[in-house]
C-alpha cells in the first residue's frame, strides 16, 4: 500500500463518490467539498443506465455530417443556444479535429468499458449498492426498416468488432419483451449485459453513507478558489482555507472554472440534458428494462416506481433557464412511445460535462503533480464512475492504471495557457 495521503476531492457526484471509495479503500484520508448534497446535481437526474455497450464516441465524421440538419429542426434532440456559440467556438474547432482520431478513441473508451464491471462490482459489493441494480439488458428501437437496415451494416457490426454482446430484434420480439410500448417501433437492438439502477439518487446516498460511516467527510460548501504549491494544495471556501496533500477535481461542468486557476484551459462545455418523471400506475404493466427511441435520442428507465423518459443535447450556459419547448417534445415523445397521455409528476434539467471527443479527461497535469482530473464524461458518467475513481486511486498511488490513459490525458487537446 502507497503512503497515506489527506486527500480532497470537489465534486459529491458519482465520479467523486467513487473516487473518494476507491481512494479510501486504498487507506487515504478524503473528503469531499460540494455546495450541493451528494450525487444532487448531474448525477441524479440522468437516465440511470450502466451503458456497457456504448464504445462508439459522438466523435465521428458521420454524426458530424448530421449535425447542420438536426440544429434546423426544432424538434431534433440537439439544439445550440445563440448566446453560448462563443463558448462553442473553440469546442466545435476540437470536435473537427478529434474525427481523425475516431478509431483511436473508439478503442480507448473500449478499453475504458472492459474494465467498467469489475469495477462497478467491487464498490457495489463494497457499499452494498448491489440492491439498486437490476440485470435486464435494454431496448435500442427505431421507427423504421429502412432505419435497422442502415444500422444493421453500420453501427451493428461496428459494437459487435468492439466486442459488445448484442442481437436484432423484430416487432414482435420487441412486444414480448415490452407489452406496455406502443406499436411506435419497426424493431431494433436487444443489449442483454446491460444494466441499470432503480435511483441514481440512492445508488449515490448508499455510496456517501459508505464513504461517511468509514470515516469520509462531506463538507457542502462552494470552493472560492483553490492554490498549489510543493508541499499541497490550499482550498479556499468561504470563511476558512483547508489544505490537503492532494486534491482531485470531479465537479463536472464546474471543473473548467476550476482548472482555469491553474492556468489550464480544457474545451469542456455544458450539454444540457431533460428528464420527466411519468406516472406508470395507469399502465397495464410497467417497463421492465431501459428502452431507448434512437430516432430521437431518449431513454425510457423504470425508476423509484415511476418512468424515467431523459434525454436532448442542448448546449446552453448551466444556468440558463430551461426551454419549455424541450420539455414539450419530451412529453410527446413518452406520449407516442406509452400509446396515449402520460401524468408528468416532475421534470428537471441538468448538465453534462462534454469534451469534444466524447472522451473524459482523466489524469494529471505535469505542472500540477498534487492535482488529478476526473471529468468530463458527457453521457457516460454514471456507466463509468466506478473504473474512473479506481484509475484515480491508482494514479495517486503511482500505480501501473488498469488501463492505457493517454486517450483521456488533459493534454490532448493542446490547450495549455
Amino acid at each position: 500500500m502507497s503512503e497515506s495521503k489527506n486527500i480532497v476531492i470537489i465534486g459529491a457526484g458519482i465520479i467523486g463518490l467513487s473516487s473518494a471509495l476507491w481512494l479510501q479503500k486504498a487507506g487515504h484520508k478524503v473528503s469531499i467539498i460540494d455546495r450541493q448534497k451528494a450525487g444532487e446535481g448531474t448525477s441524479f437526474g440522468n437516465a440511470g443506465v450502466l451503458a456497457s455497450f456504448a464504445c462508439l464516441p459522438f466523435t465521428r465524421f458521420s454524426m458530424l455530417g448530421k449535425i447542420p440538419k438536426m440544429l434546423l429542426d426544432q424538434n431534433s434532440p440537439l439544439s445550440i443556444s445563440s448566446r453560448y456559440v462563443p463558448e462553442m467556438c473553440p469546442y466545435a474547432w476540437q470536435y473537427f479535429r478529434s474525427c481523425f482520431r475516431y478509431p483511436t478513441a473508439r478503442e480507448a473508451l473500449t478499453e475504458l468499458q472492459s474494465k467498467a464491471f469489475e469495477s462497478d462490482q467491487i464498490l457495489l459489493n463494497m457499499t452494498g449498492g448491489q440492491s439498486f441494480i437490476r440485470s435486464q439488458g435494454s431496448l435500442a428501437l427505431l421507427a423504421d426498416p429502412e432505419s435497422i437496415e442502415k444500422i444493421r451494416k453500420g453501427e451493428v457490426l461496428e459494437r459487435q468488432g468492439q466486442g459488445v454482446n448484442l442481437s436484432l430484434c423484430d416487432a414482435k420480439k420487441v412486444q414480448d419483451m415490452e407489452p406496455s410500448l406502443a406499436p411506435f417501433y419497426a424493431g431494433g437492438i436487444y443489449y442483454p449485459d446491460t444494466r441499470f439502477t432503480v435511483s441514481p439518487i440512492q445508488l449515490s446516498r448508499c455510496y456517501a453513507e459508505h464513504f461517511i460511516a468509514n470515516g469520509g467527510a462531506i463538507v457542502e460548501e462552494e470552493v472560492q478558489s483553490i492554490n498549489t504549491n510543493n508541499q499541497g494544495v490550499e482550498v479556499q471556501l468561504s470563511a476558512s482555507a483547508q489544505y490537503f496533500d492532494h486534491l482531485v477535481i470531479a465537479a463536472g461542468t464546474a471543473s473548467k472554472k476550476l482548472v482555469k486557476q491553474l492556468n489550464v484551459n480544457i474545451p469542456l462545455v455544458s450539454e444540457r440534458g431533460y428528464h420527466l418523471m411519468i406516472n406508470s400506475s395507469s399502465n397495464k404493466t410497467p417497463l421492465s428494462r431501459p428502452v431507448a427511441w434512437l430516432d430521437k435520442s431518449i431513454f425510457m428507465t423504470p425508476i423509484e416506481k415511476q418512468i424515467r423518459l431523459a434525454g436532448t443535447a442542448e448546449f446552453s450556459d448551466i444556468n440558463a433557464p430551461a426551454v419549455q419547448r424541450r420539455i414539450d417534445n419530451l412529453k410527446k415523445v413518452a406520449s407516442t412511445m406509452l400509446g396515449g397521455e402520460v401524468e408528468v409528476t416532475s421534470d428537471w434539467l441538468g448538465s453534462r460535462p462534454s469534451t469534444p471527443d466524447s472522451l473524459p479527461i482523466i489524469g494529471n497535469l505535469p505542472s500540477q503533480p498534487k492535482v488529478t482530473l476526473a471529468f468530463g464524461h458527457g453521457h457516460l458518467g454514471l456507466t463509468l464512475s466506478a473504473v474512473t475513481g479506481r484509475l484515480v486511486s491508482e494514479i495517486i498511488a503511482g500505480e501501473t492504471p488498469c488501463v492505457d490513459l493517454a486517450a483521456f490525458s488533459p493534454l490532448r487537446f493542446n490547450s495549455l495557457l
